[in-house]
């Protein structure tokens, strides 16, 4: 069951199977992609199933390749990321041992981590770029002989972070392909790789997460209870990583907050509207807003469904609040609304003056909300 640990990318686990049902596999892969959709899972379940002993589309899970790949200590496999610059660091040295044991103790517990939860992003204080005494170390273990049979695969994580030496060096590996050994990057950021490197990978674009798939994973992995796991799954924009950090926030308690706001622009009271406003662009910086603006959107979008096919995957008080808005404007041009909600999180993109942005907002929601619709 390997493949079921990957969340969705159901295209990108076809191909791959394709790949290992007809023993066609190119000496280097790149996963690209936004960040947090599973390259790095991908990645890793494609080098199990390369080295399992059953030979298979699928790693078995049981054989000693693949309990040893579970832990990150099988011989064959080989992780690349950003670390450390060590002290006195020379051109050649181990880009391992030349770390303080601290610096060691952090690689060792980041790697744990990800052995267990392959969504796991590497963090290590001070690791800025991948070195090229990582990429030099490639060629070293190459060119060792084998204690185990199979494939020799090198997994480079955030490949984008290699600096430039690093760069020159894998470039000239690709050019030169090594003997039995296969080369798997990831990467959210292709563009700043060298086209040179990408073009002598064969390249994997793998695909945002549906809402749905991102609900299953939080209820499933993480024990997020269904209403919550859904109003994450909305702001995740396909990022399974994404969703995760927002498990942490009271997205319910936030949008109780949209609620209210949408009462003050739809109220009488312009300078009550005016102070929420100040307050808004005042006290929180701008991915927050943008996750406030993307609550409002959702909720507008969940107020629509219900005046169109009265479902009701909301809290209790929730739905009451949203049947209480439809029948106070029944003409409200919902659709018009979420999309003047998307233009003001486009335009916080664009760095555009945010009093301004929210200001327009909420005068453009107020007349498509309570303007009769044109006979």
């Amino acid at each position: 069951m390997s493949w079921s640990t990957v969340i969705g990318q159901e295209r990108i686990k076809t191909l791959l199977k394709r790949i290992l049902q007809t023993k066609k596999v190119a000496h280097a892969f790149l996963f690209y992609g936004p960040e947090g959709i599973g390259k790095d899972a991908l990645a890793i379940e494609f080098a199990k199933a390369l080295n399992c002993s059953e030979d298979n589309i699928e790693a078995c899970g049981m054989c000693t390749h693949c309990l040893r790949m579970q832990s990150f200590a099988h011989p064959n496999v080989r992780f690349v990321f950003a670390l450390p610059v060590g002290k006195n660091e020379k051109a050649g040295d181990d880009p391992i041992n030349v770390l303080s044991e601290s610096q060691v103790t952090e690689v060792r517990d980041q790697l744990l981590l990800k052995s267990k939860d392959s969504y796991h992003q590497i963090e290590i204080a001070k690791a800025n770029f991948i070195k090229i005494n990582s990429v030099r170390d490639i060629k070293r273990e190459a060119a060792m002989s084998q204690n185990e049979q199979g494939k020799k695969i090198f997994i480079f994580f955030n490949a984008d972070m290699m600096n430039t030496e690093a760069s020159n060096s894998l470039l000239k590996t690709l050019e030169e392909p090594l003997p039995n050994t296969i080369l798997l990057l990831t990467t959210s950021k292709k563009d700043h790789l060298l086209p040179t490197i990408v073009s002598r990978c064969q390249l994997l674009q793998c695909d945002i997460l549906t809402d749905e798939e991102i609900v299953n994973a939080l209820i499933r992995r993480d024990a997020i209870d269904k209403v919550q796991a859904r109003l994450i799954a909305q702001l995740s924009q396909g990022s399974y990583t994404q969703a995760r950090r927002l498990c942490s926030l009271n997205i319910i308690e936030e949008r109780r907050e949209i609620v209210e706001f949408l009462r003050i622009v739809l109220g009488k009271n312009k300078t009550v509207l005016i102070d929420a406003i100040d307050e808004l662009s005042s006290t929180s910086e701008k991915r927050q807003i943008q996750r406030w603006l993307q609550l409002l959107q959702s909720w507008i979008r969940d107020a629509m469904l219900l005046q169109q096919v009265d479902q009701s995957p909301f809290l209790e008080d929730e739905r009451k609040s949203m049947a209480n808005f439809i029948s106070k404007f029944p003409d409200a041009k919902l659709f018009n609304a979420i999309q003047t909600v998307e233009k003001a999180i486009a335009h916080i993109d664009k760095n555009v003056y945010l009093h301004l942005i929210l200001t327009t907002m909420a005068i453009t929601l107020r007349r498509n909300i309570m303007e009769p619709s044109p006979v």
